[in-house]
Protein backbone atom coordinates (compact mmCIF):
# COMPACT_ATOMS: atom_id res chain seq x y z
CA UNK A 1 0.00 0.00 0.00
CA UNK A 2 1.47 3.21 -1.11
CA UNK A 3 1.16 6.23 1.31
CA UNK A 4 0.00 9.56 -0.20
CA UNK A 5 1.84 12.61 0.97
CA UNK A 6 -0.19 14.98 3.19
CA UNK A 7 -1.31 18.03 1.27
CA UNK A 8 -2.02 21.14 3.28
CA UNK A 9 -4.58 23.68 2.05
CA UNK A 10 -3.04 26.86 0.74
CA UNK A 11 -4.87 29.76 2.35
CA UNK A 12 -2.90 32.27 0.35
CA UNK A 13 -5.35 31.68 -2.45
CA UNK A 14 -8.02 33.54 -0.48
CA UNK A 15 -5.87 36.49 0.59
CA UNK A 16 -5.88 39.66 -1.49
CA UNK A 17 -2.32 40.30 -2.29
CA UNK A 18 -3.03 44.01 -2.88
CA UNK A 19 -2.36 45.54 0.52
CA UNK A 20 -4.26 48.80 1.16
CA UNK A 21 -1.94 51.65 1.93
CA UNK A 22 -2.03 52.98 5.46
CA UNK A 23 -2.89 56.66 5.54
CA UNK A 24 -0.43 58.70 7.52
CA UNK A 25 -1.74 60.67 10.55
CA UNK A 26 -2.16 64.38 9.67
CA UNK A 27 -2.34 66.39 12.89
CA UNK A 28 -2.64 69.79 11.18
CA UNK A 29 -5.64 68.76 9.11
CA UNK A 30 -7.35 67.31 12.16
CA UNK A 31 -6.78 70.53 14.07
CA UNK A 32 -8.16 72.54 11.15
CA UNK A 33 -11.27 70.38 11.06
CA UNK A 34 -11.76 70.87 14.78
CA UNK A 35 -11.43 74.64 14.42
CA UNK A 36 -13.86 74.66 11.52
CA UNK A 37 -16.40 72.68 13.53
CA UNK A 38 -15.94 75.00 16.48
CA UNK A 39 -16.40 78.08 14.30
CA UNK A 40 -19.60 76.68 12.80
CA UNK A 41 -20.98 75.84 16.22
CA UNK A 42 -19.97 79.21 17.67
CA UNK A 43 -21.51 81.08 14.74
CA UNK A 44 -24.74 79.11 15.01
CA UNK A 45 -24.89 79.72 18.76
CA UNK A 46 -24.16 83.42 18.32
CA UNK A 47 -26.90 83.75 15.70
CA UNK A 48 -29.38 81.98 17.97
CA UNK A 49 -28.45 84.22 20.90
CA UNK A 50 -28.71 87.35 18.74
CA UNK A 51 -32.14 86.36 17.47
CA UNK A 52 -33.29 85.61 21.02
CA UNK A 53 -32.06 89.00 22.25
CA UNK A 54 -33.73 90.74 19.29
CA UNK A 55 -37.02 88.98 19.95
CA UNK A 56 -36.83 89.87 23.63
CA UNK A 57 -35.98 93.50 22.80
CA UNK A 58 -38.90 93.77 20.37
CA UNK A 59 -41.23 92.25 22.94
CA UNK A 60 -40.07 94.66 25.64
CA UNK A 61 -40.37 97.58 23.21
CA UNK A 62 -43.95 96.64 22.40
CA UNK A 63 -44.80 96.38 26.10
CA UNK A 64 -43.13 99.75 26.76
CA UNK A 65 -45.00 101.41 23.88
CA UNK A 66 -48.29 100.02 25.17
CA UNK A 67 -47.61 101.25 28.70
CA UNK A 68 -46.54 104.65 27.36
CA UNK A 69 -49.76 104.97 25.37
CA UNK A 70 -51.77 104.05 28.47
CA UNK A 71 -49.91 106.63 30.57
CA UNK A 72 -50.32 109.28 27.88
CA UNK A 73 -54.03 108.58 27.68
CA UNK A 74 -54.35 108.79 31.47
CA UNK A 75 -52.42 112.08 31.54
CA UNK A 76 -54.57 113.65 28.81
CA UNK A 77 -57.74 112.52 30.55
CA UNK A 78 -56.57 114.03 33.85
CA UNK A 79 -55.55 117.26 32.15
CA UNK A 80 -58.88 117.46 30.33
CA UNK A 81 -60.73 116.95 33.62
CA UNK A 82 -58.76 119.74 35.30
CA UNK A 83 -59.20 122.10 32.38
CA UNK A 84 -62.94 121.49 32.23
CA UNK A 85 -63.11 122.49 35.87
CA UNK A 86 -61.26 125.75 35.18
CA UNK A 87 -64.07 127.36 33.18
CA UNK A 88 -66.56 127.71 36.06
CA UNK A 89 -63.72 128.71 38.37
CA UNK A 90 -62.59 131.48 36.01
CA UNK A 91 -66.17 132.66 35.60
CA UNK A 92 -66.61 132.83 39.38
CA UNK A 93 -63.36 134.78 39.76
CA UNK A 94 -64.43 137.31 37.13
CA UNK A 95 -67.91 137.80 38.58
CA UNK A 96 -67.17 137.89 42.29
CA UNK A 97 -63.55 137.66 43.39
CA UNK A 98 -62.05 140.09 40.89
CA UNK A 99 -64.30 143.10 41.61
CA UNK A 100 -63.98 142.54 45.34
CA UNK A 101 -60.21 142.25 45.04
CA UNK A 102 -59.97 145.50 43.09
CA UNK A 103 -62.06 147.39 45.64
CA UNK A 104 -60.18 145.87 48.57
CA UNK A 105 -56.89 147.04 47.08
CA UNK A 106 -58.26 150.49 46.23
CA UNK A 107 -57.12 151.97 49.55
CA UNK A 108 -53.46 150.95 49.15
CA UNK A 109 -53.52 152.12 45.51
CA UNK A 110 -54.76 155.56 46.54
CA UNK A 111 -52.25 155.84 49.40
CA UNK A 112 -49.45 154.96 47.00
CA UNK A 113 -50.64 157.67 44.60
CA UNK A 114 -50.87 160.21 47.47
CA UNK A 115 -47.37 159.48 48.73
CA UNK A 116 -45.89 159.62 45.25
CA UNK A 117 -47.56 162.92 44.37
CA UNK A 118 -47.07 164.64 47.74
CA UNK A 119 -43.40 163.83 48.03
CA UNK A 120 -41.86 165.91 50.81
CA UNK A 121 -44.74 168.38 51.11
CA UNK A 122 -45.64 168.92 54.76
CA UNK A 123 -49.27 169.88 54.25
CA UNK A 124 -50.49 168.74 50.83
CA UNK A 125 -54.07 169.37 49.78
CA UNK A 126 -55.28 166.21 48.06
CA UNK A 127 -58.66 165.79 46.45
CA UNK A 128 -60.15 162.59 45.09
CA UNK A 129 -62.91 162.90 42.50
CA UNK A 130 -65.25 159.95 42.03
CA UNK A 131 -68.39 159.12 40.04
CA UNK A 132 -71.79 159.84 41.54
CA UNK A 133 -72.60 157.56 44.46
CA UNK A 134 -69.03 156.23 44.95
CA UNK A 135 -67.61 158.72 47.47
CA UNK A 136 -68.71 156.72 50.52
CA UNK A 137 -67.05 153.56 49.20
CA UNK A 138 -63.80 155.45 48.55
CA UNK A 139 -63.84 156.85 52.09
CA UNK A 140 -64.32 153.35 53.49
CA UNK A 141 -61.42 152.10 51.38
CA UNK A 142 -59.15 154.87 52.70
CA UNK A 143 -60.14 154.55 56.36
CA UNK A 144 -57.57 156.25 58.58
CA UNK A 145 -54.59 155.31 56.42
CA UNK A 146 -53.63 158.70 54.87
CA UNK A 147 -51.04 160.69 56.82
CA UNK A 148 -52.67 163.94 55.69
CA UNK A 149 -56.24 165.16 55.08
CA UNK A 150 -57.94 163.94 51.90
CA UNK A 151 -61.11 165.43 50.41
CA UNK A 152 -63.36 163.05 48.45
CA UNK A 153 -65.78 164.67 46.02
CA UNK A 154 -68.29 163.24 43.56
CA UNK A 155 -68.08 164.40 39.96
CA UNK A 156 -71.07 163.94 37.67
CA UNK A 157 -68.97 163.68 34.51
CA UNK A 158 -66.80 160.81 35.74
CA UNK A 159 -67.82 157.29 34.65
CA UNK A 160 -68.32 154.54 37.20
CA UNK A 161 -65.11 153.05 38.56
CA UNK A 162 -62.90 156.01 37.57
CA UNK A 163 -61.14 158.08 40.24
CA UNK A 164 -59.03 161.20 39.78
CA UNK A 165 -56.42 162.17 42.36
CA UNK A 166 -55.43 165.84 42.28
CA UNK A 167 -52.72 167.74 44.10
CA UNK A 168 -52.26 171.28 42.84
CA UNK A 169 -51.43 171.04 39.15
CA UNK A 170 -50.66 167.32 39.44
CA UNK A 171 -53.21 164.67 38.58
CA UNK A 172 -53.48 160.92 38.36
CA UNK A 173 -56.34 158.69 37.23
CA UNK A 174 -57.23 155.25 38.56
CA UNK A 175 -59.61 153.29 36.33
CA UNK A 176 -60.90 150.25 38.19
CA UNK A 177 -63.06 149.27 35.23
CA UNK A 178 -60.06 149.18 32.88
CA UNK A 179 -58.04 147.15 35.40
CA UNK A 180 -60.90 144.71 35.77
CA UNK A 181 -61.23 144.38 32.00
CA UNK A 182 -57.51 143.65 31.55
CA UNK A 183 -57.60 140.93 34.20
CA UNK A 184 -60.86 139.53 32.83
CA UNK A 185 -59.43 139.33 29.31
CA UNK A 186 -56.35 137.55 30.63
CA UNK A 187 -58.45 135.00 32.51
CA UNK A 188 -60.74 134.33 29.56
CA UNK A 189 -57.70 134.03 27.27
CA UNK A 190 -56.44 131.29 29.58
CA UNK A 191 -59.82 129.58 29.38
CA UNK A 192 -59.82 129.80 25.57
CA UNK A 193 -56.31 128.36 25.47
CA UNK A 194 -57.42 125.45 27.64
CA UNK A 195 -60.36 124.75 25.32
CA UNK A 196 -58.04 124.72 22.31
CA UNK A 197 -55.74 122.25 24.05
CA UNK A 198 -58.71 120.01 24.79
CA UNK A 199 -59.97 120.13 21.20
CA UNK A 200 -56.54 119.15 19.87
CA UNK A 201 -55.99 116.45 22.52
Amino acid sequence: MNARPLELEDFNLFVDTAVAPVEAFDGERLEAEKLESFDKGYTAGWDDATEAVQRDTESRSQVFDTRLEELSFTFHEARAHVMRGLSPLIEAIVKTALPRLLHETLGPRLIEAFEDMAGDLSNPEIRVLTAKGEAAEVMRALGDKPRFPVEVLEEENLPEGVLQVRLGDKGREIDLGAMEQVLTDALFALDTHNEELLSHG
